[in-house]
Formats: C-alpha cells, structure tokens, sequence
C-alpha cells in the first residue's frame, strides 16, 4: 500500500511541473538546394531551405521523396 501511495505522491508532484512546450512560428522558404548526405550509413536528402531574410534551413527527407528546385514552403522555425 506504501508503494502505490508513493507512486501516486511521485506521480502528482510531476504533473504539477511546468511542461516543455516548445513554441514555433511558420515562415515561408524556398528550395535553393538538394545534396544527399549519408546519415547512419542511410542516404537521405539533404534540402536547404532559405526565407525572405535570407535564412537557411536545412532538413533531411528520405530519398524517395521528390522535390522541385524553387518550390515555396511553409516552415516552422523555433522562436
């Protein structure tokens, strides 16, 4: 019976915790670039993705995946 009270103390002490949110916000990108990189022995695409303020972003997609050079995006970008 004290074990499950305990499990119950630990368990309610936990979900008072301020919890991880992780906030984003969506920019618009264009694809500028496409190289294939070698992640865990795998191939994958590499994309670079850069917005109106000249930022770049890099995602991997597997190599399946078919993307046009120029083609706009909605990314989300941390704040």
């Amino acid at each position: 019976m004290k074990a499950i009270l305990a499990v119950g103390a630990i368990a309610a002490l936990y979900s008072c915790s301020p919890s991880g949110e992780l906030q984003v916000k969506m920019v618009s990108a264009e694809l500028v670039r496409i190289d294939t990189a070698f992640r865990y022995n795998n191939p994958k695409q590499m994309l670079t993705w850069r917005d109106d303020n000249n930022v770049d972003y890099i995602i991997y997609a597997p190599m399946k995946n078919v993307f046009l050079l120029g083609s706009k995006m909605m990314v989300l970008v941390k704040r």
